[in-house]
């Protein structure tokens, strides 16, 4: 009888501690695919063309209807949830519709930037509009208000403030959108040219503190936040940003920026920059539209290659086309990778499927491999869809789940790749 109960026992024990598949199969290190890189030509002309682009235009250059949209669209369906789960208060969104006062659009065009790290919201307020909690790829981190995350620094263009000015809109290099108005600091026709045609810095590690210059904390940049340049030593850059002093006014606040979390920009596209910038994107946290200050799959994309002065749009379907695209469709999965191994530049070449971008790193005994961040990965839970949770930026091959049970080889990357676009040209 004792033998018997312990045999149960023992069933209980292993079928409790048996692992489910191993999903990311590969050493987390970039350093193995940056042995052999091809340079890269950079056009830093075409870099900051993007980069200034809202101080060369008088106003915001598309129409108040295209502007807003999220006005309309969310007025018409107003079945929201908040963070507490719980519906959203119809009348409560309404009220922030109502307070846009988009009859001032495009009456106070003025010239600013970014005093601190800021979200672009689709809607003026910070609160989330997620879509329910029970359908996969809905609820966190799946905000529908929220529309990117942008860097201190980050040029911009003034349409006007919400009704009781706590916000602003804006137009940005790569998006438009609202963002609250101590975000920001307007500058005058002598600030705005010096900040434009000063030498820059930019920063190399996430959550870097800047001091004053007299070592009061200021703030913190990430990765891919430009600086202008005035001075160094052997510890430190030098450097400038703004604050509002009111009455549309700027103060210049002098900054300390450690030299080990900064280099001068652009850097150069070799191993050891590759490496050094790759390496700490990986495992970073995801956030859908830059969501809680973490990043998407292209809002990594671009900030890497942001740092080698190459400009990149701020969404995968618009990163597709940033160079020579080669569409993989109505080939099988076999033949696609065939031809990303043909054709890819390992760090110049990105992959694209609906809705997730790639950067493609090289070969490992014959697989495709990638740097990416993704959410997870579609699967079946009984009848039901489900995610698999990854939740962060990794390297992985194009078969990412493929020993899963529940998943789908529809589901794989590779199945769901639509082509490959080359940077090099650029």
């Amino acid at each position: 009888m004792k033998n018997i109960l312990l045999f149960v026992i023992l069933i209980i024990f292993v079928n409790c501690t048996q692992k489910e598949p191993k999903v990311i199969n590969f050493k987390q290190d970039i350093s193995p695919f940056t042995k052999d890189i091809r340079p890269l030509h950079v056009e830093l002309k075409k870099f900051n063309s993007h980069y200034f682009s809202p101080w060369q235009n008088k106003f915001i250059k598309i129409n108040k209807k295209d502007a807003s949209w999220a006005n309309r669209v969310f007025l018409k369906n107003k079945i929201f949830f908040s963070e507490n789960t719980l519906p959203w208060d119809s009348r409560k969104i309404v009220s922030i519709i109502n307070s846009t006062n988009f009859a001032d659009f495009n009456k106070t065009n003025l010239y600013a930037i970014t005093s601190k790290n800021a979200q672009i919201r689709n809607l003026p307020t910070n609160k989330p509009f997620f879509r329910g909690f029970k359908k996969a790829g809905e609820g966190y981190p799946f905000d529908y208000l929220q529309n990117s995350r942008i860097h201190i620094n980050t040029p911009l263009l003034v349409s006007h403030y919400n009704d009781d000015g706590s916000w602003v809109f804006i137009q940005s290099p790569f998006s438009y959108g609202w963002i609250p108005t101590n975000s920001i600091a307007i500058l005058n026709p002598k600030q705005k040219n010096e900040f434009k045609n000063a030498n820059k810095i930019v920063i190399i590690r996430d959550k870097t503190p800047l001091y004053t210059k007299h070592q009061e904390f200021f703030t913190r940049a990430n990765l891919g936040a430009i600086f202008p340049y005035t001075s160094e030593d052997k510890q430190f850059y030098y450097s400038y940003a703004f604050i509002n002093n009111f009455e549309n006014k700027s103060k210049k606040i002098y900054l300390t920026i450690a030299k080990n979390s900064a280099m001068k920009f652009p850097l150069i596209f070799n191993s050891n920059n590759i490496k050094k910038v790759a390496n700490r994107l990986l495992n970073q946290k995801y956030g859908w539209g830059g969501y809680l200050a973490n990043r998407d799959c292209s809002a990594m994309t671009k900030d890497f290659f942001t740092l080698f002065g190459i400009w990149l749009p701020r969404n995968s379907a618009a990163q597709k086309n940033a160079g020579n695209f080669i569409s993989l469709e109505g080939k099988s999965n076999k033949e696609k990778e065939k031809l990303i191994l043909k054709f890819g530049i390992p760090f110049q070449t990105l992959i694209y499927l609906k809705g997730h971008i790639m950067l493609y790193i090289g070969n490992k005994k014959g697989d495709a491999m990638v740097l990416h961040n993704l959410w997870g990965l579609k699967i079946k839970i009984g009848k039901k869809e489900g995610r698999y949770i990854i939740g962060k930026a990794i390297i992985s091959d194009l078969y990412l789940g493929k020993k899963l049970d529940d998943i789908d080889t529809k589901s794989l990357l590779i199945s769901k790749v639509k082509g490959i676009t080359i940077l090099s040209d650029l």
